[in-house]
């Protein structure tokens, strides 16, 4: 693996920790969960749209100084993380739901009101972290969560397709 970041992204719900937390211990590398950060990284708190609003520079300097802490490389767990400069990003992987009755009980369980459940279903039927990451070309990697692809494939083909050359 090369000594950049591999971020796992998606709207809320898709099942990025769950593959972040498998990847980080199959490729023994450090897991960087942003949403733990969120606090730190935000600007304020966004209470229309019930999330925090931040500071992407903070987000990008806690990238660079984990990626000096764990000069191996890092596995990103964010819905965001696709946002990274280039620079720090070997490749993304981008998680969608396709059955969006699974994705809208997974946003309840959560306790997300209406309003942000369907912001959020938008965003995942709209492709918008993927057409976001390709906008930054990011090597990238699309996995639909309800297809169930073995994990150790998934982390076979991550270190095809973002090893370096």
């Amino acid at each position: 693996m090369n000594s950049k970041a591999i971020v796992i992204t998606g709207t809320p719900g898709v099942g990025k920790s769950t593959l972040a937390r498998y990847l980080s211990k199959q490729l023994h590398l450090h897991r960087l969960d942003l949403h733990r950060h969120y606090k730190q990284l935000a600007v304020a708190y966004n209470s229309q749209k019930q999330c925090y609003d931040l500071n992407y520079r903070k987000v990008t300097a806690l990238v660079r100084q984990e990626l000096k802490k764990h000069p191996e490389g890092i596995v990103i767990d964010s819905h965001i993380g696709h946002l990274l400069p280039k620079s720090l990003v070997g490749g993304c992987i981008v998680l969608t739901c396709s059955n969006l009755k699974v994705l809208a009980q997974r946003l309840r369980n959560r306790k997300y009101n209406k309003k942000k459940i369907e912001e959020n279903m938008l965003a995942d039927i709209f492709q918008v972290c993927l057409l976001e990451a390709q906008r930054r070309k990011h090597k990238i990697l699309v996995y639909d969560s309800l297809q169930k692809k073995k994990y150790y494939l998934v982390a076979k083909e991550v270190q095809a397709a973002f090893q370096r050359t």
